[in-house]
């Protein structure tokens, strides 16, 4: 995606718990019943080799020991191995920082990054970056203990920060916990955010450049600060899940423009616990209000536009305060609530399908020494040599987890079977020429749940031919789905896939295929984030399929003409949804729904997709 500068059109737009043991069982359950963020106990701990970087090992050294200032071997380690694909590896430790840790467009070589940059924690609880007392406190001039990239493009990819605590220690009025940055796919996840005293700027700044996202913000606790998620532009989104704001004094998540979705936030405190003045879906809150809160409206909905379902709030003046088209209702409690009226061809009520949501599964970590390291199987981590017998051999080895450190060539598919559960990569690029369609075949196997994740990209793509459950985190490629069993993407990036009778969870789903983007053939996809670009159709719903699509937007940059934004025959479908255009060609047709026959079409002008709901009306 390159930067676009034209004018643009918008349509609608604690407790902490140490774990020691790599076990744990996969889960596929319901929603949870306890709404926010929880830590991330599980300790994650990589074997020795080239492309993880312990800093506490040579050159770097950092001590962790809550004394010595880390600041400069943190910095060096940044350096030397910025877009990389390799994992730099925080031991559990107190690295002490007394300047901002910054993130650089250029490598150790001098060469143009381009993200693909991982930090990667231990343990959320046990690996702490703190910033020294009395170091940030100007809050007229916030600086951050950590600063993620921000170049002027939207080519900052894959970058994730994951299993840590960032505390900004005491007197840091002007102190930013995290600000970070990705495009297309990037995440931040399993990472608590503190003020030891309540003072600081902004927890997470998630504002501090346009053009940030798509990126996931998952499982992130925050404590303090005047504002908690602070986020800004109106490009390119943003897809929270599980989030807990604890003590803010202004806000606790405010949106300044952009397209964001957010499930299962919890909010506590005297401050106003939403402000949104973009494009915002809210499912699954529980805003808890103390003191001045009492004057407040838990929710304020400026010049956005809003869905929220499923919202409970107490000590606040009331749940939602919005000036827009439809007025919220009164009270503490919204089961359901859209700021603007429907566009539906057939007259379908105001309202979302409400599809089961589950969480996404995992599988143990286990023990590091009982992995198959694929270059221990002769798998040449350089990509110059053909690593498919080698990569067949370290699955077929009776291991649970297979891992690639990292870039390897794939010249005839291999097949994904036997004992293993888990296939982790370093955030590197599997068959980066295709040369074999597909490179991984997902088929049967002992484990019920697959997850393959930190890939970019599996070049020749990957076939589903089992009906186990599989699970795509952090990963790029193309899908081919030959059975019926679960899937569930997070932070995700395809082209065109078809999904054929599956149930899909998506979590911050990415496509950019010129023509169709997604088909549901007769399933139930559910869609928490979803950004696109290029023309076609964005999702074709089909065969009694059900679709329920909770925000963002379309980038709209090339061909709008093409085909309906939205098509749907004898299906239904709930879209919250906007777009952007920078080009001059946005989607001239944005529904065009056929029902036993009949074919009725929403165009640019005569309705929004924010929402959009398909059906007949009810009797």
């Amino acid at each position: 995606m390159k930067t676009a500068s034209t004018c643009f059109g918008m349509i609608c737009i604690l407790a902490v718990v140490m774990a020691t043991s790599y076990a744990g069982a996969a889960t596929t359950q319901a929603a949870p019943a306890v709404i926010g963020a929880s830590v991330n106990t599980v300790n994650h701990v990589f074997p020795a080799c080239a492309n993880v970087i312990d800093v506490t090992k040579a050159p770097y050294n950092a001590k962790g020991d809550g004394k010595t200032d880390d600041t400069a071997a943190l910095q060096q380690a940044l350096k030397d191995h910025m877009g990389r694909h390799r994992i730099i590896y925080l031991p559990n430790g107190t690295y002490l920082v007394s300047s901002t840790l910054m993130w650089s467009k250029k490598d150790a070589s001098g060469k143009e990054a381009w993200g693909f940059t991982w930090i990667q924690g231990q343990n959320q609880a046990g690996t702490i970056i703190r910033l020294k007392d009395n170091t940030f406190t100007d809050s007229t001039k916030p600086q951050s203990i950590m600063w993620g990239g921000g170049f002027g493009s939207a080519d900052w990819f894959h970058n994730y920060v994951e299993d840590i605590t960032f505390d900004v220690g005491r007197d840091n009025a002007g102190a930013v916990g995290l600000q970070f940055y990705s495009n297309n796919s990037g995440a931040i996840r399993d990472v608590s955010i503190v003020s030891q005293d309540g003072k600081g700027a902004i927890a997470l700044d998630l504002g501090h450049r346009d053009m940030n996202g798509p990126l996931l913000v998952r499982n992130v606790m925050v404590k303090g600060f005047a504002k908690g998620i602070s986020t800004g532009g109106v490009v390119n989104s943003q897809t929270f899940e599980h989030v807990s704001l604890i003590g803010q004094s202004k806000v606790g998540l405010a949106n300044g423009g952009q397209c964001i979705s957010v499930r299962s936030l919890r909010v506590e405190g005297e401050a106003t616990a939403v402000e949104n003045n973009g494009l915002m879906a809210l499912l699954d809150a529980q805003l808890v209000g103390s003191g001045a809160a009492a004057q407040k409206p838990a929710i304020v909905n400026g010049r956005g536009r809003l869905f929220t379902r499923g919202i409970r709030t107490g000590g606040y003046e009331r749940a939602i305060k919005s000036q827009s088209e439809v007025p919220a209702p009164d009270g503490a409690e919204i089961k359901e609530y859209i700021s603007h009226k429907a566009a539906s061809p057939f007259g379908a009520p105001a309202q979302s399908l409400n599809l089961p949501v589950r969480e996404t599964p995992d599988v143990p970590w286990d023990d590091p020494t009982k992995w198959a390291i694929v270059d221990a199987f002769g798998a040449d981590p350089t990509g110059r040599k053909d690593s498919s017998a080698a990569i067949q051999k370290a699955i077929d080895s009776g291991a649970t987890t297979v891992f690639f450190p990292g870039a390897y060539s794939i010249q005839s598919p291999v097949t994904v079977r036997g004992k293993v559960r888990r296939l982790l990569g370093s955030g590197n690029w599997l068959d980066y020429t295709a040369k074999s369609k597909p490179d991984l075949i997902i088929a049967d196997g002992e484990t019920p749940v697959v997850v393959l994740e930190h890939f970019a990209p599996i070049n020749g793509g990957v076939e589903v031919t089992t009906a186990r459950t599989v699970v795509f985190r952090s990963v790029e490629t193309r899908v081919t789905f030959k059975a019926k069993g679960d899937v569930f993407l997070e932070d995700f990036c395809s082209h065109g896939p078809v999904f054929q009778g599956q149930k899909v969870w998506a979590r911050q789903l990415n496509v950019e295929n010129q023509g169709t983007h997604v088909t549901n053939d007769g399933g139930e996809l559910w869609i928490l984030g979803y950004k696109t670009e290029r023309g076609g159709a964005l999702i074709e719903t089909r065969n009694g399929g059900k679709t329920e699509l909770l925000g963002n937007f379309s980038y709209t940059t090339t061909a709008g003409k093409l085909a309906p934004m939205f098509v749907t025959t004898d299906s239904s479908v709930f879209a919250f949804f906007g777009e952007i255009c920078f080009s001059g060609d946005p989607f001239q047709t944005l529904i065009k729904e056929t029902r036993q026959g009949k074919t009725e079409t929403v165009g640019r002008g005569q309705g929004h997709t924010a929402p959009y709901v398909s059906g007949p009306a009810k009797p």
